[in-house]
């Protein structure tokens, strides 16, 4: 049976082979090997870049890994392959979903999530941080690990005014019922407006007070950071640090 879905990855795999990651609805993550892909690149030309959309053909292969028999290029990218800020974002955004799916189970909600990320990265304007913490936000909701941000983890009563976010333990907390980090009610509900609204409404959305908040949620749960988002951080800290004064 085919597979439709999107390259969020890719390693080097033997001398000549690559394993390609993809994220579909069907089996959430896969992992499938492209035999000689670095020996014949006319043969996998432009499939296997991250972004890009394909149909496969899985064969069998040696054990669990799979390999792909036959592939076809069904869309990809363009203005998010030549504008540097659109690449990290396009590189953070398949990293992410990719990252948060399970491997061999259904993933419907984070596949489609990630091809409208796709889709706004192609709009005419480029999707700034309120965007970027929606995708985190509903990324870690359609992975089954919803942020608390209405209420208190702890006691499941209503936020009144200066709360706390423990991004290991779930999500805000009383001052009272818990440690962690100080945030103001208004920031979280903030956030809690831009993980329901719809991502092409949040282009052009000013940054939320409370951005670094889901960020660190993700890193809670996965456990470890990822690579697109040090390329994001180092990008935002060109454009906000005068030429010759980095540290």
């Amino acid at each position: 049976m085919s597979l439709l879905g999107v390259v969020v990855g890719a390693s080097d795999y033997g001398e000549a082979h690559r394993i390609v990651r993809l994220l579909t609805a069907s089996e959430g993550r896969v992992s499938l090997l492209a035999r000689s892909a670095r020996r014949s690149r006319k043969r996998f030309a432009g499939m296997l870049d991250v972004g890009t959309q394909v149909r496969v053909e899985p064969g069998r292969g040696r054990g669990d890994l799979r390999v792909i028999s036959d592939i076809d290029r069904i869309t990809g990218p363009k203005r998010a392959r030549t504008d540097l800020d659109r690449i990290a974002l396009l590189a953070y955004g398949c990293e992410l979903c990719g990252a948060l799916a399970a491997e061999g189970e259904p993933e419907p909600k984070l596949a489609r999530l990630l091809e409208v990320w796709l889709e706004v990265l192609e709009g005419d304007a480029t999707p700034g941080v309120a965007s970027r913490v929606a995708l985190e936000a509903k990324a870690l909701t359609f992975a089954g690990v919803v942020p608390v941000l209405v209420a208190c983890t702890v006691c499941g009563g209503p936020l009144e005014g200066d709360a706390h976010f423990d991004a290991s333990g779930g999500g805000a907390r009383h001052p009272r019922c818990g440690a962690g980090r100080g945030v103001r009610q208004a920031d979280l509900e903030e956030l809690e407006a831009l993980r329901r609204s719809p991502l092409m409404t949040t282009v052009g959305a000013p940054a939320p007070r409370g951005a670094g908040l889901m960020w660190s949620a993700v890193r809670a749960h996965l456990g470890r950071t990822l690579r697109a988002r040090a390329l994001i951080d180092d990008l935002a800290g060109t454009r906000s640090t005068p030429q010759g004064d980095r540290s």
